[in-house]
């Protein structure tokens, strides 16, 4: 049994199971959950599927369990795509529809009602398994051969997708790839406040992955929902989207990285809608918020301090120096003193200690034969997740507290 037969029989969805008499050929699939979004969501998908050949969206309209009422944004958003399209199958909750009668093009939208006919989203689970379902049943699909291309790609009812979208496959092709991320910016919605937030938060997010990419970590890509490309194995490998109600992008890249690489890419660029949003506990809607409601929203502290991310560099590289005297240790019968490549950096060690390094670095003695291999080792354990709590360590420790943007500036600019 393949890793992807074992996924769908053992871990996928309930939903993959109801897909008995869907047919069709598609080229590109692409996942989007919606919550009480505007019935204008449908009319940008359809506009960009009639521009598209042969492409299936698959739209989980969903509501937490949580919910007092049925969601009537839902609801007219159902509403308008009946009315806009015509139905080719249905079985319980899933309603294929046929975006236009072009028998050249053929796109399609395959609709999951996880708030009227199906049940809602346990509101702990969120936008994280409203995103598991649609990419498990893309998976399924992909496995049945009704969807050619072996890459899922997954975005948000919020996102501007540009006509050459699908192009990222053949344009930037490169063996052993868990997963690309696209290049994105937030575009203006017209209040200012909100503009100008979004933009500040936007310009956070990527001093954070800049941050990330001169300390020389392999985590430094953006974690942004809206513009993952993911290969259907390697999603199988990791067990799909983790059920989580915010964070379900960062986490599901960050077991990905340990399969595969994840490859940053500047284009094709998603435009993201400025907006305020409180579908998530935490990420780009809350933190917007947050922002506006600050006294000053210019002199927000948002940003890592850069001396955070030279510590960072500086541990990465004492990383690299236990993975090279690993083999001689080892030859010597002789266990890795970690803390002797700290002496200078008592920080580091604190940060390290903190985070219980020592059973790290056992393991990864462990499970080696050499020092390439104990390096992978140490990699996957320092991963993303790691990789910022070290951070918070480290800010605590140093007191090197946030930021505001010009602040981070001009300290960026002098080192």
């Amino acid at each position: 049994m393949s890793t992807t037969e074992k996924y769908l029989s053992q871990y996928a969805e309930p939903e993959c199971n109801q897909l008995q008499g869907l047919s069709g050929a598609y080229q590109h699939v692409v996942c989007l959950p919606a919550y009480d979004e505007s019935p204008a969501f449908i009319e940008r998908s359809l506009t960009f599927l009639s521009q598209q050949d042969a492409t299936l969206a698959i739209i989980v309209l969903n509501q937490p369990d949580t919910a007092q009422a049925t969601c009537e944004q839902n609801r007219q958003c159902k509403m308008l795509l009946q009315e806009q399209t015509h139905l080719l199958w249905e079985r319980h909750n899933l309603a294929l529809h046929a975006v236009d009668s072009d028998e050249h093009r053929s796109s399609a939208v395959l609709l999951i009602d996880r708030f009227e006919q199906g049940e809602p989203i346990p509101v702990k689970q969120g936008v994280g398994l409203a995103r598991k379902i649609a990419a498990d049943i893309a998976l399924q699909l992909i496995a049945q051969n009704i969807v050619q291309s072996p890459w899922i790609y997954s975005t948000d009812a919020d996102a501007l997708l540009p006509e050459n979208y699908f192009s990222l496959p053949t344009t930037n092709s490169r063996p052993g790839v868990a997963a690309y991320v696209l290049g994105y910016r937030h575009i203006a919605c017209g209040n200012s406040k909100v503009d100008a937030a979004t933009q500040l938060y936007e310009q956070r997010l990527k001093a954070y992955v800049d941050g990330l990419a001169f300390a020389g970590s392999p985590y430094a890509f953006n974690t942004v929902g809206s513009t993952l490309c993911i290969s259907a194995d390697h999603y199988a490998m990791v067990r799909g989207f983790p059920k989580r109600a915010a964070g379900e992008d960062f986490y599901l890249l960050n077991k990905l990285h340990k399969t595969g690489s994840v490859v940053e890419l500047q284009n094709p660029v998603i435009q993201i809608q400025s907006r305020i949003s409180n579908r998530t506990p935490f990420g780009t809607g809350p933190a917007v918020t947050e922002i506006i409601n600050t006294a000053q929203p210019d002199a927000a502290e948002i940003f890592y301090h850069p001396e955070l991310f030279v510590l960072l560099k500086k541990l990465l590289n004492r990383f690299d120096n236990i993975a090279e005297d690993f083999e001689l240790k080892k030859e010597l019968q002789q266990p890795l003193d970690w803390q002797f490549y700290f002496q200078d950096q008592r920080s580091l060690q604190s940060a390290l200690e903190q985070m219980d390094f020592d059973t790290a670095i056992i393991h990864c003695e462990q499970n080696s034969k050499d020092g390439e291999q104990f390096k992978t080792h140490l990699t996957n354990w320092f991963d993303g997740f790691r990789t910022l709590k070290l951070l918070h360590h480290l800010r605590d420790i140093t007191n090197h507290q946030n930021l505001c943007r010009d602040e981070y500036l001009f300290i960026k600019s002098s080192i």
